[in-house]
């Protein structure tokens, strides 16, 4: 299960108020197995190199899921030039730091080999309730 963070609600809020909001486009790996949680604030242990390092995501675009347009969809596909084992992903609005929109752990670690390739793609939905 992934979160939306309480930081996430704090930007969005800004962007829908027009106040100095910036847009959520980035994408970062990590290899943490930290609980998620909407107090969450970044990633626990980030990866920076080795073709894994966070990344503006090739694709940010809108599609539907209860109402028309209502779900935001980030996606990007790493390749990777070192070993990892990738535990924790999370969208951001900045290539660093940021505030940090939704966090996710996997239910296992992804094994990373150089030349491997990991795409995650994120759909995060806005709706009542």
């Amino acid at each position: 299960m992934a979160v939306v963070t309480k930081y996430g609600f704090v930007e969005t809020a800004k962007l829908l108020a027009d106040k100095s909001g910036t847009a959520f486009a980035s994408i970062a790996l990590g290899t943490s197995t930290t609980a998620e949680g909407t107090a969450v604030s970044a990633l626990v242990e980030e990866i920076t190199a080795s073709g894994m390092e966070r990344a503006s995501a090739a694709t940010v675009n809108t599609a539907s899921s209860a109402t028309a347009g209502d779900t935001a969809v980030y996606s990007h596909t790493w390749t990777a030039t070192g070993a990892y084992n990738v535990a924790e992903c999370g969208v951001l609005n900045s290539s660093a730091g940021g505030a940090l929109l939704c966090y996710a752990t996997f239910a296992s670690a992804v094994p990373m080999a150089s030349a491997d390739t990991l795409q995650i793609t994120w759909s995060v939905q806005c709706k009542a309730g």
